[in-house]
């Protein structure tokens, strides 16, 4: 259990959809989900503007390195379908595998900031787990059409992601590979807040429809009993 607590989450590659209704709470768990990843983690988060982080937010502690934290507005991680299309539309009529062609049109549809989080990559390896928090804050800009397309595209040519929604759930979840639902109140007590396995995984503790307290989860009690 341990062993796959530590790295089995994200490897191989895969997407997280974590939901929750208390902000806090969701960004402490998500950490807790990558801060013992062999590869590491690289931390985006969409930020409105003026916006005032709760005293017990992870970011207002500033445990995350300053090098690995990204912080956008939510326009900034808009899709570029216009480049994405005319790539498409051009290297189509080349001799080119079609596959790796629309791959790399993909590609060119992520948005700017996730091609440089993706280009910070290691080539082998653990690779860095991609989260991001506020996520919920991109739902206006990212049709239901375009989510599983941007999630796979991150998977196939980055590593795993772990995206961090702190609203009601959306149909879009269900294009992630692993769905958690969590339900708790204050980070403080954090231990009896409920997490719920919509999609799974085939082994370890958390498989589809367990329900757990945190407490019951070794890779959250292992970094979160350290600082709560």
């Amino acid at each position: 259990m341990s062993e796959f607590a530590r790295s089995g989450l994200f490897e191989p590659s895969t997407s997280v959809f974590l939901r929750g209704s208390s902000r806090p709470l969701l960004n402490w768990v998500a950490y807790a989900l990558v801060a013992e990843h062999p590869g590491g983690y690289l931390w985006g988060h969409v930020q409105l503007a003026g916006e005032i982080l709760e005293e017990t937010d992870l970011l207002k502690r500033k445990l995350i390195p300053p090098e690995r934290l990204i912080t956008v507005a939510p326009h900034e991680l808009m899709r570029d379908e216009y480049i994405g299309n005319v790539a498409l539309g051009g290297l189509l009529r080349s001799d080119t595998d079609v596959d790796a062609v629309r791959g790399f049109a993909d590609f060119l549809r992520l948005p700017a900031q996730t091609q440089e989080m993706i280009s910070r990559l290691p080539p082998g390896g653990p690779r860095p787990v991609l989260v991001l928090s506020g996520a919920h804050r991109l739902a206006a800009l990212y049709s239901e059409e375009s989510v599983g397309p941007t999630v796979r595209t991150v998977v196939a040519v980055g590593g795993s992601m772990l995206a961090v929604w702190a609203d009601a759930a959306v149909s879009a979840r269900r294009e992630f590979e692993h769905v958690l639902h969590l339900e708790g109140d204050e980070p403080s007590k954090w231990k009896e807040a409920v997490l719920t396995v919509e999609k799974g995984w085939p082994t370890g503790p958390l498989r589809s429809g367990a329900e757990l307290r945190l407490r019951e989860v070794p890779v959250v009690v292992s970094v979160l009993g350290k600082v709560w």
